[in-house]
């Protein structure tokens, strides 16, 4: 019989693995550091099981690396690995465009539009943490209404190497008027039903997030 416990383990880890994620993206688990599991147990005031298991979510979505005989370890991305990632994810995200113009309805218009709304409110007020998760849900809408399980799930491994780059990228109120202009473009083409030029603005702003992160990094 299963008991209380082992039902508990999936949320748990579930739960534990949002929260380190968190501290991953807010900078205070840096790239290159190990996971300590007995550290994050007591810090999260849960037993090691979750914590364990919670990684292992991590590693499979390419935020965590197991290095053998010395533990986990969060990703560090070199230059190199993180223009290769923008590449592929302009490609992809291209392609999704293109699909989700062929498969648009009448509540996925209502979503996009609610959706821009929203990113509006928050590049209007220059919250740059609002807006970047808003922009994640956008692209993950994208990804989503392109009917394609692959392609999203490609998307959102390159997407969570790339969180350590990007986040302060939004911080910007200029750079998010400007992100989120391309975003209007996006949606206007889908809306049109325009395919060709749905996918080639959805490349374009990828490829110019990119060189929007490494001005910022030159600074």
């Amino acid at each position: 019989m299963t008991q209380p416990s082992e039902q508990k383990l999936p949320l748990l880890a579930a739960t534990a693995a949002d929260e380190i994620k968190r501290l991953i993206y807010s900078g205070d688990i840096a790239p290159g550091s190990r996971l300590n599991e007995a550290a994050l147990a007591q810090q999260m005031g849960v037993s090691r099981g979750p914590i364990r298991e919670a990684i292992r979510i991590l590693a499979g979505s390419g935020l965590v690396t197991a290095v053998p005989h010395r533990g986990m370890f969060v990703r560090q991305m070199s230059m190199r690995d993180m223009l290769e990632s923008y590449d592929l994810r302009a490609l992809i995200f291209g392609y999704a465009a293109r699909r989700t113009t062929e498969y648009l309805s009448p509540e996925r218009t209502a979503a996009l539009e609610d959706l821009m709304t929203q990113m509006e409110a928050a590049a209007e007020i220059s919250d740059g943490g609002s807006y970047y998760e808003l922009n994640l849900k956008f692209h993950d809408l994208i990804l989503e209404y392109s009917n394609n399980r692959h392609a999203a799930r490609a998307y959102t491994e390159y997407v969570n190497e790339l969180h350590l780059f990007r986040r302060k990228f939004f911080n910007y109120a200029a750079k998010m008027n400007r992100s989120n202009a391309e975003h209007r473009g996006i949606v206007d083409a889908i809306k049109a039903g325009d395919v060709v030029r749905a996918g080639e603005l959805a490349e374009q702003h990828v490829l110019a997030g990119k060189q929007r992160l490494l001005a910022d990094l030159a600074d």
